[in-house]
């Protein structure tokens, strides 16, 4: 499966997704503007139940973006979805960074009879965000629980699958 990442220039690339492994860890170093707090080695011991994803231009190793899911019955639950450092503002190297990675969330929860459905917990401040930019509802306002719906899914995969 392939995924279109568009450039700010609106040239388009190739993009895949791999599982995150510990060999990756090198490129989230903190002083490279990775997030502080987030530690994504924990998604890598076998017993977490969700499952780490890189985003990367195909045939280049550099990780645009991670996600870490968890299949779910019925729907898919993002735990933590991080873009590269350049790939947030003011810089925005790949425009649409975020869309694809939600894109791979719903595209599991078809695949897996969840139709599209994704839920996630939004950190403060970012509600509104999700809500406006990735067309997500509201589930729970006093837990900031939002959900993709199936109408929503379908677009942003119809928009970036290729």
């Amino acid at each position: 499966m392939n995924w279109k990442l568009i450039h700010q220039s609106g040239e388009t690339y190739q993009a895949d997704f791999s599982l995150l492994s510990k060999s990756d860890l090198v490129q989230l170093k903190k002083s490279d503007g990775w997030s502080r707090g987030l530690n994504w080695s924990t998604y890598l011991a076998s017993n977490h139940e969700c499952t780490a994803y890189k985003l990367h231009i195909t045939g280049n190793p550099i990780i645009q973006g991670l996600i870490a899911i968890a299949i779910k019955d019925g729907f898919v639950e993002v735990d933590l979805i991080e873009k590269a450092p350049f790939n947030r503002k003011p810089r925005n190297e790949f425009i649409n960074v975020g869309e694809v990675l939600f894109c791979l969330a719903c595209q599991t929860s078809f695949d897996n009879n969840g139709e599209g459905y994704v839920l996630l917990q939004a950190k403060t401040g970012l509600l509104e965000h999700y809500i406006d930019h990735y067309g997500m509802e509201v589930v729970n306002s006093k837990k900031r629980l939002l959900a993709i719906p199936t109408v929503e899914a379908n677009r942003l995969i119809e928009l970036y699958l290729i």
